[in-house]
């Protein structure tokens, strides 16, 4: 049933717009524009315009939807992807188009130097025109200004509107004519149309078209400051810092004044841009002219963020301190946690810079090297507790993870156990390490042995000279009592002079943060402890994982803040099982790795093939576990309750471990797994030792095959029945769900299994196999032939495996059904816990009854 309205109702609702759509496709068509939507015709996109006059806007002021439109029959994901891509990749042609189209000349010419002292010169014209007009930023928000206020800024502009032609000479893109921009002003008379045409117009990359018509639109007195932003935004993310400071330049030479928003815009740009001291330059001259007096815009510590950012970024550590140091410790524009965080992370990544540059037989240097940076980190870190304390700064975990990092750089175990006490002092978690002894190891010498050498040479002399020293004068007679007071008076105070020169340098050398560290207790509501996450727990595992004996200490954590019931108990990313898989590697933890996939991480879904690949490594470097083998084929058995299609990296590590055990014959002895009763008794009744290593080398192998038996089956119908696809966009957006598997890969394991399973065929493993087994294992080798043809192998190098649906299916079922299982077994666990915790608090009470 189709509801039709009637026609009436219709036409008095749209005729307005529809005329006006349609009016203005007309004349787009007509002026052969470049096919973009007409801000009239276009529904209204997702943009909000603060309606708040404050000098300094929050940093939220502006949004805009940035989503581009979609095109017929291609995936949005796909559509932003490119987008991004073609954005970040300009050509030489396309930046010297960009350059011009900024200049607004025929030049593309750019000195730093010169565009910096343009825009110093502009700050202190527009800083003398705003003495005389007080009342400029009234002026300047109304919609038609006042021409003769603005008369000097627009002399040097009118020249190039004036021109008949708006494109550059570089440009390839159409004719860009005074009527083109002028039917284009007609629909934008709001600040609103104007900034989402300058949008549109931008994403389809014409940017001539869209500075032509903000510099007609400014010249008409419209509000433009908005479609000024999008222009410096276009060019930031196009990897052009130069063109937007020329855009900059231009949006001051026609009276337009930045906004808090401007600013904002330039310097997050300048920290993108690629590192060259240039952009530093030109960062902090727009960071200077922020408060010029004729600026309008108040400093705030969102501004000194980004400048500092950009510093950081760029590696001048020079400016970074001098701009830290002008801060005010307290009231507005006083850092915050942010302002800490970069400076912190500017610290930690230039003492890598300068390790970068040193060579590795430096060792004294490199440590040294590390040793400042982790002190310059502590001198600031106690700045940040003094006034987390005093309840003037509010910390977050950013700073606090910031600092970690900085302790995770040093060059001992100290520094890596600081980390531990750091976050019992913000957050309250425990050390549940032990604390690394005084030694050369764990310590660093506060004083070299060259200069407690020299120290002592220096203190021998001294006291020579003291006793050697002859009362005479130059006649060689006695000294009176007077002179020889004297002399010794002068050389007292040569003494005193000196030892308070070593104290000093001693009271330098002996700095300490003994307490730096000390645990704080909040003393009220406003001062709490910050709450952990995964990150935290990430670099408490990495701080153990660097400790010389720190793997129990990090176990203990992971159960602290995972597993245990506590204020501190979290669900670890990926990532933090990845960070605890590689700490058990080093204990050769490999039944912990095993456990922990099995009851925490493949039950959550967050399971990944890098996870089981380094869960495995755990497996290879645990090769001497007689139980080895229950593990890694439990680890690999567990990949078919996560996956679709296996990683092809366990498997391969899997025959890894697989020809290990094989080459170690003491290792293949005691190895469990392959224990059966008729293996056991022949074990016992068997006295050649040949016989007994000749039917384990058997049923090991068995026991292999049997392990990737299933893998093997899905992996022969994917690269049969579900005819691999070629390595495309295509491919990849509609198999989402299943990670595809590079064709070679898949081939090359194929082969290894079947030499593995000609090796159980042979006639010296007869009597070790049953007859049924022998048939299985027939029929595989046949299948798996076609494999270890080189041809085979060829046609599978530029496509990749994909599942069929019926594996997909299957799988789905398989993963759906593990997880529910998993699901009632932690129910039932939380039910039994709160049971016993029922009994324990009865049994309290009936003892403190009686």
């Amino acid at each position: 049933m189709t509801l039709r309205l009637p026609g009436s109702l219709v036409n008095r609702a749209l005729r307005s717009r529809l005329l006006s759509a349609q009016q203005c496709r007309a004349a787009t068509a007509a002026l052969n524009l470049p096919v973009t939507r007409s801000a009239i015709g276009a529904p209204r996109a997702a943009f909000s315009l603060s309606a708040r006059t404050s000098e300094q806007p929050s940093r939220s002021q502006y949004t805009y939807n940035t989503r581009p439109f979609d095109e017929p029959g291609r995936p949005r994901s796909h559509q932003a992807r490119s987008k991004k891509i073609k954005r970040n990749a300009l050509t030489p042609g396309q930046r010297e188009m960009l350059m011009a189209v900024a200049s607004n000349s025929r030049t593309t010419q750019y000195d730093n130097e010169t565009e910096i002292a343009e825009s110093e010169a502009l700050d202190a014209a527009a800083a003398q025109e705003d003495g005389q007009h007080n009342e400029q930023e009234e002026h300047e928000s109304s919609p038609v200004e006042d021409a003769s206020e603005k008369e000097t800024a627009e002399e040097e502009t009118t020249k190039d509107d004036t021109q008949q032609d708006f494109t550059p000479r570089v440009s390839q893109g159409p004719k860009i004519t005074p009527t083109i921009v002028n039917m284009e002003l007609r629909w934008l008379n709001d600040p609103r149309k104007m900034a989402d045409r300058i949008d549109r117009i931008l994403r389809s990359d014409q940017p001539a078209l869209a500075a032509a018509i903000v510099r007609a639109g400014t010249k008409q007195g419209l509000n433009t400051t908005v479609a000024w932003n999008l222009l410096l935004q276009y060019c930031m993310e196009q990897g052009h810092p130069q063109a937007a400071f020329k855009f900059y330049n231009d949006m001051k030479k026609r009276g337009r004044r930045p906004k808090a928003t401007t600013y904002t815009i330039m310097l997050k740009g300048f920290s993108a841009a690629p590192k060259s001291q240039s952009i530093v330059k030109t960062a902090a001259s727009v960071y200077r002219s922020i408060s010029a007096p004729n600026s309008g815009v108040d400093l705030s510590i969102i501004h000194t963020n980004a400048m500092l950012t950009v510093c950081h970024r760029h590696g001048d550590m020079d400016r970074l301190w001098k701009i830290a140091g002008d801060l005010p410790e307290e009231g507005h524009g006083a850092p915050d946690a942010t302002t800490y965080t970069i400076i912190l992370n500017a610290v930690q990544f230039a003492a890598r810079r300068d390790i970068q540059e040193m060579s590795p037989d430096q060792i004294d240097k490199i440590l040294e090297r590390k040793s400042q940076a982790v002190s310059e980190g502590k001198r600031i870190w106690a700045d940040i507790i003094y006034r987390w304390k005093n309840q003037t700064l509010e910390i977050d975990n950013d700073v606090v993870n910031g600092m970690a990092g900085l302790l995770l750089d040093g060059a001992s175990d100290f520094d890596c156990y600081h980390v531990m006490e750091l976050y019992k002092q913000t957050m309250g978690i425990p050390i549940l390490a032990k604390k690394p002894t005084e030694s050369d190891k764990t310590t660093r010498r506060r004083i070299t042995p060259e200069e407690s050498q020299a120290i002592e040479v220096a203190e021998a002399q001294r006291q020579e000279k003291m006793e050697d020293l002859p009362f005479v004068d130059e006649n060689n007679q006695p000294l009176g009592e007077a002179a020889l007071n004297g002399e010794t008076a002068e050389l007292a105070e040569e003494l005193a002079e000196e030892s308070s020169e070593v104290e000093e340098n001693e009271e330098e050398v002996e700095e300490s943060f003994e307490d730096l560290f000390k645990h704080v207790v909040p003393g009220s509501e406003e001062m709490s402890f910050l709450q952990p996450t995964s990150k935290e727990l990430t670099l408490l595992l990495n701080a153990c994982f660097t400790m010389t004996q720190g793997t129990e200490g990090g176990m203990n954590y992971w159960k602290h803040m995972t597993l245990e019931d506590n204020e501190h108990r979290i669900k670890p990313d990926a990532f933090t099982f990845i960070q605890y898989f590689r700490l058990l590697r080093v204990s050769r933890s490999s039944k912990i790795a095993v456990r922990t996939l099995r009851e925490q991480m493949v039950p959550a879904g967050i399971a990944s093939g890098t996870a089981f690949h380094v869960a495995l490594s755990v497996c290879r470097r645990d090769r001497k576990n007689h139980s080895v083998l229950l593990h890694a084929n439990e680890l690999v058995g567990l990949m078919r309750k996560a996956f679709i299609q296996p990683d092809i990296r366990v498997l391969d590590g899997y025959l890894e471990i697989y020809r290990n055990i094989s080459a170690d014959s003491s290792l293949l002895l005691g190895l469990r797994g392959l224990e059966t009763e008729s293996n056991a008794t022949f074990r016992r009744q068997s006295s050649k030792l040949r016989d007994v290593g000749t039917k384990l080398q058997a049923l090991l192998r068995v026991n292999v095959l049997d392990t990737l038996r299933p893998y093997v089956t899905d992996l022969c119908q994917s690269m049969e029945k579900g005819k691999a696809e070629a390595n495309t966009r295509w491919s990849h957006a509609q198999n989402q769900l299943a990670d595809p598997i590079k064709g070679l890969a898949a081939a090359t394991f194929m082969a290894r299994v079947r030499l593995i399973t000609d090796d159980a065929l042979q006639p010296y493993n007869k009597k070790y196999l049953t007859k049924e087994q022998r048939g299985i294992l027939s029929a595989e080798s046949k299948m798996l032939k076609k494999f270890s043809d080189a041809g085979v192998r060829d046609s599978f190098k530029k496509v990749l495996v994909y599942p069929t649906s019926e594996q997909k299916e299957a799988a789905r079922e398989r993963i759906a059904n593990y997880r529910e299982e998993c699901r009632l077994k932690e129910l039932e666990s939380k039910a039994e816990r709160s049971d016993e915790q029922m009994d324990s608090s009865r049994e309290n009470k009936i003892q403190a009854e009686a």
